[in-house]
């Protein structure tokens, strides 16, 4: 070990390795030998390039799991600063995934680093840098979790630093609308499937979808309108394909949301309209493809939990204040929490709305601070007995 991992830092040398979704092998080189140089004890890869490191001692399951992962969107817009050349300015750190979310992956590394260091640590504790999350939620996260299979799992999105004990999931919703084509001069002989898409969207508009106090309400909304064939010249096409995508709540099925589009559009043609989940296949920078429907549960965790307890009394040790919240959109949480129902919380530096917008960046101020907040929540999940009374909460 060749001393303490400064987040700050270690966050500025990911910022400056672009890592785009299916491309992280050189975030993952880097974040690598930041593990194994801050004394993890384990380190290594799976079959879809994340990289797991464990600390803390061995032979038993660990007690947690910090969840980061390494990919990032293009920087798109007009930024005043190169987005992969890093600055701190005026208390910030820019660059395209300082937010989303390179900021709180290192924050963990260094964090747990510190917690194993200090001889706190009476059980094992992990971090996983994640593959594909801008693509897909979740699916490398289920890779992850079938080899170390934690007690708990900490998404290191950014939330400002308050625990989020929830989120809505997201489902891609593909309606396939048929007609039948006919020459565009003579549009009685053909059934126009973009007039029936257009009485579809005007009835989806219509639905009423259910609603939560907490995580807000669910979301219908069409995200591209594609014509089979396409262009379609002087003729009427034989197909539309819409897509879609649902913001769901605690509770609802593949079944409810499916069924509940086909019976709105039900309405307007029996026969015209099919709804489906969307799927495909993904490749990791690995080589390794995947299979990746686009279903992804929404979850919830209950505030008397032991691990929001023990979350916010790190917050609140760290910071003087500890709040809760929920995420208002899409983590890895929906594979450990919505899928396998682990407890699972959110918790990490900056404000959500920063992402993937031109001139992101994160308070340098709250990565400190989250690299002491994960510091102190790994002691609390997985360190070793104190004796009555002995609580350094204040």
């Amino acid at each position: 070990m060749t001393g303490p991992l400064d987040a700050v830092e270690f966050a500025s040398r990911l910022i400056s390795i672009p890592g785009l979704s299916g491309a992280e092998a050189d975030v993952a080189d880097e974040v690598e030998r930041a593990m194994t140089s801050a004394g993890y004890r384990d380190v290594f890869r799976d079959q879809l390039g994340s990289v797991i490191g464990i600390a803390g001692p061995e032979g038993e399951t660990p007690a947690l799991l910090f969840d980061g992962h390494m990919d990032v969107v293009p920087a798109a817009g007009a930024w005043t600063t190169d987005p992969f050349r890093p600055v701190v300015r005026d208390g910030r750190l820019y660059g395209r995934g300082s937010t989303d979310m390179k900021a709180g992956l290192a924050a963990a590394i260094a964090g747990v680093a510190a917690a194993a260091a200090a001889g706190e640590l009476a059980q094992p504790v992990a971090v996983s840098a994640t593959v594909m999350e801008e693509t897909i939620e979740g699916v490398a996260l289920a890779r992850v979790l079938d080899v170390i299979r934690p007690a708990a799992v900490v998404i290191c999105e950014a939330s400002e630093l308050a625990v989020q004990v929830g989120q809505r999931g997201r489902a891609e919703l593909l309606v396939a609308v048929t007609g039948s084509p006919a020459h565009a001069a003579y549009p009685e002989r053909g059934t126009n499937p973009i007039s029936l898409a257009a009485s579809g969207l005007a009835a989806l508009e219509r639905l009423v979808l259910p609603a939560e106090p907490d995580l807000g309400p669910a979301i219908l909304v069409p995200t591209d309108v594609i014509s089979e064939p396409w262009p379609s010249v002087s003729l009427i096409p034989s197909a539309v394909r819409i897509r879609f995508d649902r913001r769901t709540l605690v509770g609802e099925t593949r079944e409810d949301v499916v069924g509940a589009v086909a019976a709105a559009l039900a309405v307007i043609d029996p026969a015209a309209f099919e709804v489906s989940v969307s799927a495909g296949s993904l490749a990791a920078y690995t080589g390794a493809t995947f299979d990746a429907p686009r279903w992804l549960p929404a979850w919830r965790m209950d505030s008397d939990h032991w691990l929001v307890g023990a979350a916010s009394q790190a917050a609140k040790q760290v910071t003087g204040t500890s709040r809760l919240g929920v995420y208002d959109f899409c983590t890895n949480g929906s594979e450990s929490a919505g899928v396998r129902g682990m407890p699972t919380i959110g918790l990490g530096p900056g404000v959500a709305a920063d992402a993937h917008t031109p001139d992101e960046s994160v308070s340098v101020r709250q990565v400190q601070q989250a690299k002491d907040i994960y510091e102190q929540l790994a002691i609390r999940a997985a360190g070793r007995p104190r004796p009555p009374g002995d609580d350094d909460s204040p």
